[in-house]
């Protein structure tokens, strides 16, 4: 594991994220693909904005992003992630079931598909939450608090 620098020669920031791992009564996972950067695959979610909490960023990111509105179930976890270059986040994660609508790909461009996946087939590329925090939504956790993941 690589030391923790520290460096008080700038304000330290840390991103915060959130995510929601929603299923379909067949056990398929919703997945949105971003149209921008690397058009990864991941669940619907994005940063909290400022004046947000968890709860409420993430209600606002699936509806931005499928047009559905969910019902939040429980916390999976939280992720600390490290990215070799940039800034560190931390994402809140939270099992979710849809509430009102059907999801489907927005008319705002950031996103290019909404589908459903089983969760042992999965598209490719991922978002780097998913090989994460997957296992954990698939069996259950609550309350989960990650190591920190250090990517490359």
């Amino acid at each position: 594991m690589p030391p923790i620098r520290h460096d008080n020669s700038s304000p330290s920031i840390l991103g915060l994220t959130v995510a929601a791992f929603i299923f379909d009564p067949a056990g398929r996972i919703l997945l949105i693909k971003e149209n921008y950067g690397r058009h990864r695959y991941g669940p619907p979610g994005g940063t909290i904005e400022a004046g947000e909490n968890p709860k409420q960023a993430l209600i606002r990111e699936v509806l931005e992003e499928t047009g559905a509105t969910v019902a939040i179930a429980h916390l999976i976890g939280v992720y600390h992630f490290v990215p070799a270059n940039g800034d560190p986040w931390m994402t809140f994660a939270f099992r979710c079931e849809i509430e009102h609508g059907q999801p489907a790909v927005p008319n705002s461009g950031e996103i290019a598909e909404v589908a459903w996946f089983d969760p042992y087939q999965l598209p490719f590329p991922l978002t780097n939450l998913v090989p994460h925090a997957l296992s954990d939504a698939l069996r259950g956790a609550r309350g989960i608090m990650s190591d920190t993941i250090y990517l490359s």
